[in-house]
């Protein structure tokens, strides 16, 4: 196991606080280690950019693309028949491109890249805040997540999305709860489903001081909280002037308001089962280990894989596009029809789910994410990977490491993997 960190105080006075990443102390202790990684993970990162120059769009690429490129040309029109989402990301990569004279396809995945850094920035500062000591390691394994690798190149909403979400949920850890509801807000207009996030972060600030005060710390309690309801305002306000949370009216049919869904949250489960497979199963152990006690525990696998086993199905009609291209796809329906493909898929989510919730996270009040988790996955209809990708980059950022070797061994798994899936993108064999 990795060695305890100090306690740290989360709400420490603000003349205390400062963005240690341009610390130059930092500098100084940086490891030979930690230069050799960044010097590899720089040179994978800018030989991908080449790799992906005047290559063609990519699925969604081509309906963002056009969308930057109107905005570029100064035409403020809206591609309301096609865009699901607010377009703040369009806008913003629209003027970084007036700003330098460029409108190419390399240059806006080049702007998105950048984005990709500035998020990879903030996870890297809010693990050093959170468990100081593994945030080099942690960094690595964002780094090499194969779920996201191909997402740092494309013109897709993601990377600025998550960037924000980041440095929101450094701000607010480091209590600059204002700075947090502007980023969330900023947040709302790139991505609005994500306003889900403003509840999880206000938990994490007013969990604690309602369990150790109650109502009558109420006036804290709405102090610390009440920034928070800003860009749930924003959402809730765009919400009623459009009619519908998918900004295309014609596609509020596949992205349907108010209705849940076991799907994405199974999914989840399974992508987490798959990429951290020695932690699902060094965890399980343990989960038998605390049920010889507590018998009643065993129970909760049964479950898991029962209410898997008849509650899940990928009926949405997107979930059957090009089954030979799209692997998310072709697995989603070979789980649907073929009964031991759905067995194997039941033990990967019941081993993850009973393996994985124990993880100490920090602060404890970062165990809001389950629950905000499973609203957010289970709001959306489409199953996809990019819906499961936020709540597991925060989880990666709250959890304890169990061990230098395994989580080593990890970031080795998730390099080839995030390799053969980059590779197989530009050859456009398959696309996630």
């Amino acid at each position: 196991m990795s060695q305890a960190a100090p306690k740290r105080n989360f709400e420490e006075p603000r003349h205390a606080r400062g963005f240690s990443f341009l610390d130059a102390r930092s500098f100084r202790a940086t490891s030979p280690l930690t230069l050799a990684l960044g010097v590899v993970a720089g040179a994978l990162f800018v030989a991908a950019l080449v790799m992906m120059r005047h290559r063609g769009t990519y699925t969604d690429e081509l309906n963002h693309y056009s969308q930057i490129v109107l905005f570029r040309r100064g035409d403020f029109r809206i591609y309301t028949d096609t865009l699901t989402t607010i377009p703040g990301y369009h806008a913003i990569v629209a003027a970084i491109l007036w700003i330098f004279g460029a409108e190419s396809l390399n240059a806006a995945r080049l702007v998105n890249a950048a984005f990709a850094l500035i998020g990879v920035a903030g996870f890297h500062e809010l693990r050093r805040r959170l468990w100081p000591g593994t945030e080099t390691l942690a960094t690595v394994q964002l780094l090499v997540l194969p779920i996201l690798v191909p997402l740092f190149f494309l013109v897709y909403t993601d990377m600025l999305a998550l960037a924000l979400l980041v440095w929101a949920t450094y701000a607010t850890v480091s209590a600059r709860h204002a700075g947090s509801a502007l980023l969330l807000t900023l947040l709302v207009g790139v991505r609005q489903n994500e306003v889900v996030w403003a509840g999880f972060l206000a938990a994490v600030v007013v969990w604690p001081i309602w369990r150790e005060h109650g109502f009558s710390a109420w006036r804290e309690i709405v102090a610390k909280g009440l920034p928070y309801c800003v860009p749930v305002a924003a959402f809730l306000g765009f919400w009623w002037w459009n009619g519908s949370i998918s900004l295309s009216h014609e596609q509020a049919a596949l992205h349907p308001d108010l209705s849940l869904h076991l799907g994405n949250l199974f999914f989840a489960l399974f992508l987490a089962g798959v990429f951290l497979p020695l932690h699902a199963v060094a965890g399980f152990r343990d989960f038998l280990a605390r049920s010889r006690a507590r018998t009643w525990l065993l129970a909760i696998p049964v479950l898991v894989f029962a209410a898997f086993w008849w509650g899940f199905h990928a009926d949405n009609p997107y979930n059957s596009v090009f089954p030979n291209y799209y692997i998310r796809n072709g697995l989603l329906i070979a789980i649907d029809t073929q009964p031991l493909v759905r067995a194997i898929a039941g033990v990967v989510i019941t081993l993850a789910a009973c393996g994985l919730a124990a993880t100490r996270l920090r602060p404890p009040a970062a165990a809001w994410l389950y629950p905000f988790a499973a609203l957010f996955l289970a709001a959306s209809w489409l199953i996809e990977q990019r819906y499961a990708l936020v709540p597991l980059v925060l989880w990666l950022a709250f959890r304890e490491h169990r061990g230098r070797t395994l989580e080593w061994a990890t970031a080795a798994l998730w390099l080839i993997l995030a390799v053969c899936l980059f590779c197989g993108m530009i050859a456009i064999r398959f696309f996630l």
